[in-house]
């Protein structure tokens, strides 16, 4: 099938065997930007223009990064979540298309997907273990609704006070199909960036698929650190993958995983499924709609993906099931 997936940390392109001289001809880099290791690799007979390319790609998912950061109170994102629901912001235009874009898979998943989750999720600190109470998440939780947020040409409202939105779950996938569309525009057909969990395929690996692997979400310390549970052949695809397992602790109370994948309905870690790998023509469309999944679970999950013809979907839920959506049923 000619369709790709995205994943964190969890994409893995296995290389296939080449001859020395067409080996030569792949250039590739690794960068950590947006919070995660960036990966290009590109074929040309231009060295040259394949670096220039390269570099070309490195710096726009660093400006990506800057400006829709949460974590720097310089960004656009930084200072919409402090000024707009005070009054209208003027937006840019590429802004206006990641909120249009957020809101149609909101829509689409009925809110399973919804950037206002921050509005209770930027009270969880993962590296120091920390979760809201549940009187914190009940104080904050009726301002997780993408409804909320009202949109003009080139303005942006918060019409609750306490709405703050995050774009982790659509920027990334965002920023490779923006890689791709450059370097196309360089001469490049032949290519593949990720950005963690979100990948994109730019044509095949010279007649053969690049090969995805989607990582064994459950391994144990004894496992490789790239433990597989599942391989694809994919060509001129997204894929992005969303994990349990990418940004997490463990509730000492309770022994429970508490993940970033936040349900929209309850301020609290989504529960039954441990991965999901979205297959689809851009990032923009699978990134979004790996969380969304994840939070709607397996039946309803599959359900919808099923509506849509050029979307697919692998779910593995909590007991380690691997779920089809019925275009790569085996």
């Amino acid at each position: 099938m000619n369709r790709c997936k995205r994943f964190s940390t969890h994409v893995f392109w296995l290389m296939l065997c080449f001859s020395a001289s067409l080996q030569a001809k792949w250039l590739s880099e690794e960068h950590a930007i947006m919070g995660t290791q960036v990966s290009a690799s590109v074929w040309h007979n231009d060295s040259a223009l394949a670096q220039r390319a390269i570099d070309a790609v490195v710096t726009d998912m660093r400006r990506i990064d800057r400006t829709y950061s949460a974590y720097d109170e310089r960004s656009e994102l930084s200072q919409l979540n402090q000024k707009a629901a005070l009054t209208p912001q003027k937006i840019s235009a590429e802004m206006h298309r990641l909120l249009v874009a957020s809101k149609r898979i909101s829509e689409l998943t009925e809110g399973a997907f919804d950037i206002t989750y921050a509005s209770v999720g930027h009270l969880y600190d993962y590296r120091q273990k920390k979760q809201p109470t549940d009187e914190q998440i009940k104080a904050h939780q009726a301002a997780i609704d993408y409804r909320w947020i009202a949109l003009t040409d080139d303005t942006v409202f918060f019409k609750h006070p306490n709405v703050k939105i995050d774009l982790g779950g659509i920027a990334k996938g965002y920023a490779v199909d923006r890689a791709i569309d450059i370097l196309q525009q360089h001469g490049i057909t032949h290519a593949s960036v990720s950005a963690g969990g979100d990948s994109r395929l730019l044509g095949d690996r010279l007649g053969r698929p690049w090969v995805v692997g989607i990582k064994n979400p459950r391994q144990d310390e004894r496992s490789s650190k790239d433990d597989i549970a599942l391989r694809i052949p994919l060509s001129d695809a997204a894929v992005s993958t969303s994990g349990d397992y990418e940004r997490y602790f463990i509730d000492e109370l309770n022994q429970e995983r508490v993940h970033h994948i936040v349900n929209p309905r309850s301020g609290k870690s989504a529960k039954g499924v441990v991965s999901v790998t979205v297959i689809g023509a851009t990032g923009i469309e699978t990134d979004p709609l790996s969380t969304g999944i994840f939070v709607l679970g397996v039946e309803k999950g599959l359900a919808l993906i099923d509506e849509l013809d050029t979307i697919d979907v692998i779910i593995i839920d909590r007991f380690g099931k691997v779920h089809y959506s019925s275009g790569l049923a085996p």
